[in-house]
Formats: structure tokens, sequence, C-alpha cells
């Protein structure tokens, strides 16, 4: 791993708790030293403009308090680190993703007092290593409770802007979630009609010709109406009721195929419980009958998978279609979209802890999607 990337992979998950970070240790510490450099740059900008001075003429001693400064900043930013790293090692997986990134007030508060924690111990370390490197400086000389005292001094101003920034934040993500949510129904109405009429047509033809066919897909199809009705509504399902729409989805076309379709569902009775954001796993299936199976003169197998490990959630729709290198007659109107879609749902809600990958080649296709396991408590 060259430097570049360590950093890119640390700063994205710098801002997540987790249990395991992608990047390396010393990454994260460069990154906490640097956005202390930062503060003490702002602080030192703030003072050539006048609005901090210190009318000190000797500037030896300018030069210890910056110095000394920098160095209570940088105790200060990598015992925050050290802090929320305990926080992270002693929380289980599914509090932490419960709790970052943060989506309502109580998860802010608690990320809140973490960092301010490391604050409080960061500034008696840095009292400490002051004293020990400036033994005899009239600036450094106070004892750690006074510096305690004044730190306490700007909690309330801390607080404000903790809760601006916050707010503005929650604010941003519900954005962000609503509008993923209103793209995503947008894009439901728009390919749920194609949908629904070839289905009805599909019956039609049937019902001369294959009573008990027509009957069969006519059941499935109202079960799959239901179930979709009922996920549109809520914002968090649990992998069980996800599962039933794909059953009842794959019921249908295996109807419509004649045969030509088989799928199994492999999941575990504690798994089932897991919640997960509505109508993920539909779109995942449509790719791999649409334009896997369906061109295939034999057709194929559908086969959807779940498991936990390490506190994540890996759901799995694999088929042993044309593979995703196989050329397409031609693409289905929004599923493309879907995918895109379904990357920004997680994206939001998840941040970096949450992906969707595709894997394949010449021969068959797998889709899998990796989210926190949480289950309702």
């Amino acid at each position: 791993m060259n430097i570049s990337s360590a950093f890119a992979l640390s700063w994205r998950s710098f801002w997540t708790l987790r249990k395991r970070h992608d990047g390396p240790l010393w990454a994260r510490l460069l990154i906490a030293s640097g956005l202390a450099l930062l503060v003490w740059l702002l602080l030192g900008l703030l003072g050539l403009v006048g609005i901090v001075t210190v009318e000190v003429d000797d500037s030896a001693f300018v030069a210890r308090l910056l110095t000394g400064v920098l160095l209570l900043f940088l105790v200060i930013a990598w015992s925050m680190l050290a802090t929320v790293r305990l926080a992270e090692w002693l929380l289980p997986e599914a509090r932490l993703a419960a709790l970052s990134p943060a989506r309502d007030w109580r998860a802010a508060t608690f990320v809140s007092l973490v960092l301010l924690a490391g604050l409080m111990l960061g500034n008696l370390a840095g009292s400490a290593v002051l004293a020990a490197v400036y033994p005899h400086s009239e600036m450094f000389a106070s004892t750690a409770l006074r510096r305690q005292l004044r730190l306490l001094q700007f909690l309330p101003f801390l607080a404000i802007v903790n809760g601006i920034f916050w707010r503005q934040r929650l604010q941003r993500q519900a954005l962000k979630a609503a509008a993923a949510e209103a793209q995503l129904r947008l894009l439901h109405a728009q390919i749920e009609p194609h949908f629904l009429f070839n289905t009805l047509a599909n019956i039609e033809s049937l019902l001369d010709a294959d009573p008990a066919r027509a009957r069969a897909m006519l059941e499935a199809f109202s079960d799959h109406l239901r179930a979709g009705l009922t996920q549109l509504r809520e914002p968090e399902i649990t992998l069980a009721a996800e599962l039933d729409m794909v059953v009842n989805y794959l019921r249908l076309l295996q109807i419509r195929m004649d045969g030509r379709l088989r799928f199994s569902v492999e999941v575990e009775t504690d798994v089932r419980a897991a919640l997960m954001p509505p109508l993920l796993l539909q779109p995942l299936v449509e790719n791999a009958v649409r334009h896997g199976l369906e061109p295939k003169i034999d057709g194929g197998c559908v086969r959807v998978h779940a498991r936990v490990e390490a506190g994540r959630l890996r759901i799995c729709v694999d088929d042993d279609g044309l593979g995703l290198d196989a050329p397409r007659a031609g693409p289905r109107a929004g599923s493309g979209m879907a995918l895109a879609n379904i990357r920004a749902r997680l994206q939001h809600r998840y941040g970096e802890r949450a992906r969707l990958t595709l894997t394949g080649g010449d021969s068959g296709a797998s889709a899998m999607i990796e989210l926190p396991y949480q289950v309702q408590p």
C-alpha cells in the first residue's frame, strides 16, 4: 500500500466509528496531527489580524508560547483519537453502526461526549508534557487543575459551535436521505407499470390455456404487490420482509419463464431479523434474470444467500447466467439507475461502512451488498 492510498483509506474512515479501520494507524495519527496544526495556524492567523493578542516584548517567550501551544494541540488531538479508539474497542459492532454516521441527536450527543472526554484527557496530558518540556516557564507553570478550569470556561462556546455543526450536518443528511428515497420511489413508479402490464398480459394469456398457472401467477403477483406497497411506506425493514418480496417476484418470473428459472434462498433465522433499507435486493434479482438468465436458452438458477460475519451483514445474489461480459440486446430502462440508487442510499445511510459490489465474467455473476448488522432493540 503506497502512502497516497493509505491516506485516502484513512481519511474516509477517520470520521466514522468502526472496529477495524481501512488505513494504517500512522496515517490516522498524521491526519490528527494535521488537524491540530490547522487549528494552530488558524489561531496564528487570528493573532496576525489582531483578534488574539499577546503583549510581550520578549521574542523568545513568544516562540516558547507558539511551540508550547502547538505541542498542546498535538497531544489533545492524539488523546481524542485514542479516546475514540477506546470507545470503538469497548462498544459492540451493532452499537457502532447505530452511532456512526450519526443520524439523530442521541448519536451526535454520544459522539460529542466521547470527543469532549478526549479533549479533557488531552488537556491533562498536554499540561504534563508542557510542564516537563518547560519546567521553569512562567506561561506553563499553572497546575493541571487550573488548566482544566480554563478549558471548562470555553465549554459553553464549544457547546454552541458543536450544536450548530451537528444541526447542519443532520439536516444535510436528512435531505440527502430524503432525496435518495424519493429517487427510489420515482424509479419504482417508472419501472413498476412495465412490470405490471407484462404480468397482467401473461396472466390473461394463461387463463384459457393453463388456468392453474394463471391462478398461481395471480396469487404470486398479489403477494408481491402487497409486500411492495408495505415496504415503500417503511424507512427500514427486516431482511425477512425483503426476502418475501424477492421470493414472490421470483415465483412470478418462474411461471413466466415456464421452468427455465430456478431459485433458492439460503438465510438462517437469526440473520433474517437484520434491519436494512427496503427494496435493495429486487433490482439485483431483476438484473440477474434480465441480463443473465432470460437470454440463456436453458435458463438457469438464482441463489440468494446471506450471512453475518464480524458484525457485518453480507447479502449475495448469484446467478449462473451469461455473465457480466455477455453482450446485451438492450438494457432495461432504469436498471443502471437502480444500481446507482442502491449505492447512493447505502452511502447516505452508512457512509463508507456499506457497499455494493458486482463480480463475474464470461459465466455467471454475483452481486453483494455489505452493511452493518443491526436488529431491532
